[in-house]
């Protein structure tokens, strides 16, 4: 499966996954940041092996998987666990800067809250997301 580069175009699709219309009934698009970003956060509301047509492997899966740590026991071990896993999602984009990807991670009620923040490389710009783990929201 292809990653989302970024320098790429995509449909612009809503908070449901739905494709948003334009004023002559074609679809809107998004490209560049907003395009790597959309497919960030698609990619962190989707399970692994989720995607019927997915031929890849290990990280390189599309989908963060995050529903597994929905309602586990906190401890350092989960911590790491998660952190782990969505830095090394992120760091199959090579035009994101790995040093610089910053998380906080945060747990309330068996639940628990991801904010990331990554930066392109040759760049100080930071693009912030969260992903929540609860019936998985990404915001």
């Amino acid at each position: 499966m292809t990653i989302t580069g970024e320098h790429n175009t995509d449909i612009l699709l809503d908070e449901e996954g739905q494709p948003v219309p334009d004023m002559n009934g074609d679809f809107k698009t998004v490209s560049e940041d907003e395009c790597w970003r959309q497919d960030l956060i698609l990619e962190g509301a989707t399970e692994e092996g989720e995607l019927f047509y997915e031929d890849s492997t290990g990280n390189e899966r599309y989908g963060f998987g995050l529903t597994d740590f929905i309602h586990a026991e906190k401890n350092d071990f989960l911590e790491m666990e998660i952190r782990q896993r969505v830095k090394a999602k992120i760091d199959k984009r090579n035009f994101l800067d790995s040093r610089k990807t910053k998380q906080n991670i945060e747990f309330s009620n068996d639940k628990f809250r991801d904010v990331v923040s990554v930066s392109k490389q040759d760049s100080s710009e930071q693009y912030n997301m969260e992903f929540i783990a609860e019936d998985v929201t990404v915001i």
